[in-house]
């Protein structure tokens, strides 16, 4: 038997097919459905074991859809954004919409394989749909992909070895999740004063929490003056005020357009007038930002840290919602309306105390995305290397 490594097509490996939309105006095509019917948002570089819709044996029979079995491959042939080029597995026997191509694989051929290796090409065929001045792929389009042929058996060796990869990778992903629900929960709890942690002493801290208006705590300031040469600041939900040459953000900007724009400083709190879903942001920055946003700053003192959470936890920002309620235009947030919501005061030591516990919980939460990142890179270039050929597995 050779071991040689040959060339080919999806053509050579597949059938193409794709499947096709029961008509909407017939209810017993979709009514009680217990056929799972794939759209391209599913085909998202996974496993597919449930759909979010299901179609009736009459909707199969009396439309182009097709019942493909469990391990077919399928690809979104168009959709929004990233969708166009991704790739799916079928973990059950399902249909699918037009939108969605399936690949049969022939005998001697192992899905893993073309799996992962149709993965590592997204890039490459989401180019191939941008050829001919079409932003769409297309089942000829599909037929042509190059592949790789390797002997059967170094096809099953490799996915087997780039499988113990994919564990690592989703066992990481569930202790991120885990540690996002538990730090969750935590701010619940503490935030709140339900749960009260030790003194330095080791007794529990006591004694009930001062609530008192945020106007009291916090002033705004609308500094304008500056020369423009301090760095713009983008206000964002995940990583708080940050200059926005840290983020993929290509907004151009004149010296007179910003001329306006307000000075922020270190230790300022931020909210956006337009949106406060994910509440209000603190900055770590010097900067300036768009006079669209109220800069707050502390008038007594406070742990910065634990306001940082506070004013981003759910229960901060359901007391804001319940605030603006009633008000003609409740998209709009001003420094009034915030200045009447009533804040937590515990001691400053509880404030430290509450806020340590909470930056180990993101520090933890850090280090396990961190080693995700690490394993998806080593993973690349693991694919790089065995799914071509440049570096061979022992069978």
């Amino acid at each position: 038997m050779s071991n040689e490594w040959k060339k080919g097509v999806i053509e050579d490996i597949a059938k193409v097919s794709s499947g096709g939309t029961p008509s909407r105006q017939n209810d017993s095509y979709w009514f009680d459905g217990q056929i799972p019917w794939v759209t391209t948002t599913e085909v998202q570089f996974g496993v597919i074991n449930d759909t979010e819709q299901k179609i009736t044996e009459a909707g199969l029979k009396n439309s182009s859809a097709k019942l493909f079995p469990k391990d077919t491959i399928l690809m979104a042939m168009y959709g929004q954004g990233k969708t166009r080029g991704q790739v799916a597995k079928l973990g059950i026997e399902a249909s699918t919409n037009q939108a969605c191509a399936a690949l049969l694989l022939k005998d001697g051929f192992e899905v893993d394989y073309y799996y992962q290796y149709l993965v590592s090409q997204y890039e490459n065929i989401r180019e191939l749909a941008n050829s001919g001045g079409q932003q769409n792929l297309s089942a000829g389009i599909i037929k042509g992909i190059h592949v790789p042929i390797p002997p059967q058996l170094e096809q099953r060796k490799i996915a087997k070895v780039l499988s113990t990869w994919d564990k690592a990778i989703s066992t990481t992903e569930r202790l991120i999740d885990n540690s996002k629900q538990q730090k969750k929960a935590l701010m619940q709890q503490l935030l709140t004063g339900k749960k009260r942690l030790l003194d330095d002493s080791g007794k529990p801290f006591d004694g009930e929490w001062k609530y008192v208006r945020a106007g009291d705590m916090f002033s705004t300031r609308s500094n304008k003056k500056h020369d423009s040469d301090l760095p713009i600041l983008a206000i964002t939900q995940d990583q708080g005020a940050i200059p926005r040459e840290f983020i993929d953000y290509n907004v151009s900007v004149t010296k007179e357009s910003i001329s306006g724009y307000k000075v922020v400083e270190i230790g300022d709190f931020i909210i956006s007038l337009r949106s406060f879903q994910g509440g209000i942001e603190y900055s770590r920055y010097k900067g300036i930002c768009s006079p669209a946003y109220v800069i707050l700053y502390p008038k007594v003192e406070i742990v910065d840290a634990f306001y940082k959470y506070h004013l981003k936890s759910h229960i901060f920002i359901q007391a804001m919602k319940s605030r603006l309620e009633g008000i003609r235009d409740g998209k709009i947030i001003s420094y009034k309306y915030f200045s009447e919501i009533k804040l937590p005061k515990p001691s400053s030591e509880e404030q430290q105390k509450i806020a340590s516990v909470l930056t180990n919980a993101d520090k933890e939460i850090e280090l396990l995305e961190q080693q995700l990142a690490e394993l998806k890179q080593e993973k690349r270039a693991l694919m790089q290397q065995l799914l071509t050929g440049k570096r061979r597995v022992k069978i």
